[in-house]
């Protein structure tokens, strides 16, 4: 269990920037398409865990860890966090506590035993230590983090208690013994960090989230015994109401009126982010702040998503807080140490020149102020902070949607304006969408005149372009007439995911019209030549036929001086 909480599945990420527009503190970097959160810089607020539409944001699952320790033969005992009636529907604790044993867990316990004891210490700093008004509640490992890393100064104020679980994690190592296998098991992801934080480290063995819990369930085929008989009514236990917004200050007995100047209480980072800042600045007059990261409290934590209504998770938590409990809560006198302490995690924040940001916000055609649109659909809410984002290694200059967005359309046009062969954009009812003023040039019109008109306003053949919309084959180097003075040799595709199809054609009619005038020129010679060799032919016959007559007149005239020579010699 030394990764840290949330990753990235790398095969799953298609760079939509969502979670870098999420996360508050902008952990997330981007980075040849793919988004990486750094441990260093994450608070662990679930937030990129929530929004990824694609589940790409994997959080790290102690399952195996907690099995292994099962078989090994360890005690492994349970805190189950008080948000518990939210997920699961249960009435009373002894069912959740009935399944775990079925999944082999030695005994369970309510972490709210913890909440009641970190509550009523909180009581005690507020009271005891006014110089470190406005105290600001730890109970929220987010909270924590947000503060160690991004606004150490105000650690001082930081109540210097364990959170619910830690309380709860030390009791029930005091009741099963240091060597029990102690799980948490709540709502919150940040609990998987927090557990391995050196300052509260060694007391939680592993943490699961509610879901994980259910999961591991099913695939068990373990369920929920059902409530026999549920429990009577009693007066509400507070720390069961915890995970709810103002559940520490009820749990601690103080004054809970939202109207109430002394004490703040809020939710959502956003809001956290506001009372630190007011803290920093000296204007806020409060003795204590309840900041809960998750909006609504932890029965809203990044783990109950697809729960619902916030509101009524809220009142099942309350409903549940009314029913008589198991046992009693622990008394003072039982608290385990539940002091800690605190480090500054802060990253130094490198800087830059004016002209270095300068340089990065050119590359994407940003040359003045007005060139800044701060659209934020990078993920960064202005212009400049992405560009500082850029120089840190945090994100890319193209991730500015607005410019690929203009780069794309002009290299879209360069195109259509250079390119030598006609290019032609139809719909799936052969209705001109877009030409290239090639196009233009080879149909004698103009864009304008011809928009939105059917394709036979300039092309009277259209078989080839119907098949290809119903067959959605391609359609390539076909030779077609369009006119006596214009043959083109066309290439039509469809657009994967549109209803469009697009027309290349390459003029080749003064190609054809060369290859005509060889085919012509070959004819006539072959005909020319055929004549030739016929006269030739006749030519040779009739010297032939003078050559035999010849050679016989000769023969016999040679035959008959022959015998007058043999009579001559005779006498």
């Amino acid at each position: 269990m030394t990764d840290w909480v949330i990753s990235t599945n790398v095969a799953r990420c298609r760079d939509c920037y969502r979670c870098i527009r999420t996360c508050p503190v902008k952990a997330v970097r981007f980075r040849d398409g793919q988004a990486q959160v750094i441990p260093e810089l994450c608070i662990a607020c679930g937030n990129c865990v929530r929004v990824c539409p694609q589940n790409a944001k994997v959080v790290r699952d102690d399952r195996l860890a907690v099995r292994r320790a099962i078989r090994a033969g360890r005690t492994v005992v349970a805190s189950v966090a008080p948000s518990i009636p939210a997920f699961f529907d249960i009435e009373v604790f002894e069912q959740i506590e009935s399944a775990l044993k079925m999944l082999g867990f030695a005994g369970a316990g309510e972490t709210a035993y913890g909440a009641e004891m970190v509550g009523l210490a909180h009581k005690e700093a507020v009271e005891r230590e006014p110089e470190r008004w406005p105290v600001i509640t730890s109970s929220c490992p987010v909270v924590v983090n947000l503060i160690e890393q991004y606004y150490p100064d105000l650690i001082p104020h930081l109540a210097p208690l364990v959170s619910p679980m830690i309380a709860h994690g030390r009791s029930l190592r005091q009741e099963y013994g240091e060597d029990a296998f102690v799980v948490f098991i709540g709502p919150c992801i940040a609990k998987k960090g927090e557990i391995l934080d050196e300052n509260v480290g060694n007391v939680i063995d592993a943490a699961l989230t509610f879901a994980e819990l259910r999961e591991w369930m099913d695939a068990e085929h373990v369920a929920l015994p059902a409530c026999e008989q549920p429990r009577e009514r009693a007066p509400r236990a507070n720390a069961r109401v915890f995970p709810v917004e103002g559940g520490l200050v009820g749990t601690a007995t103080m004054d809970t009126d939202i109207l109430s100047s002394q004490i703040v209480t809020t939710s959502g980072i956003e809001a956290c982010e506001d009372v630190l800042r007011g803290i920093r600045l000296g204007l806020l007059d409060a003795c204590m702040v309840e900041l809960m990261a998750c909006e609504g409290g932890c029965i809203n934590g990044p783990a109950m998503k697809g729960q619902g209504s916030v509101f009524l998770a809220r009142q099942r938590v309350l409903q549940y807080a009314s029913r008589r409990q198991q046992a009693p809560l622990p008394t003072r006198e039982q608290w385990p140490a539940l002091d800690r302490a605190y480090a500054d995690r802060s990253q130094p924040a490198p800087e830059f020149t004016e002209e270095q940001i300068r340089e990065v916000l050119h590359r994407v055609d940003k040359h003045t102020p007005k060139d800044e649109l701060n659209c934020g659909a990078c993920g960064y809410p202005t212009c400049r902070e992405k560009a500082i984002a850029t120089l840190r290694g945090m994100a890319e200059a193209t991730m500015c949607i607005p410019y690929m967005r203009r780069r794309a359309e002009s290299l879209r046009q360069v195109v259509m304006d250079v390119t030598p062969n006609a290019v032609i954009i139809v719909d799936s009812r052969l209705y001109i969408q877009d030409m290239s003023p090639s196009a233009e040039a080879m149909f004698k019109t103009q864009l304008s005149a011809v928009v939105g008109m059917p394709l036979q306003t300039v092309y009277p053949v259209i078989d080839s372009f119907s098949q290809v919309r119903n067959t959605r084959q391609p359609v390539t180097n076909e030779r077609v007439q369009l006119r006596d003075d214009l043959i083109v040799e066309q290439t039509i595709v469809p657009v994967n995911g549109e209803h469009l199809l697009v027309a290349i054609l390459r003029d080749v009619t003064e190609r054809e019209q060369q290859r005509d005038e060889l085919d012509r020129l070959r004819t006539e010679t072959l005909s020319h030549t055929r004549e030739v060799v016929k006269n030739q032919m006749r030519v040779a016959h009739e010297i032939a036929q003078l050559l035999g007559e010849s050679t016989a007149e000769t023969k016999m005239m040679l035959s008959r001086l022959a015998k007058l020579i043999e009579e001559g010699h005779g006498q």
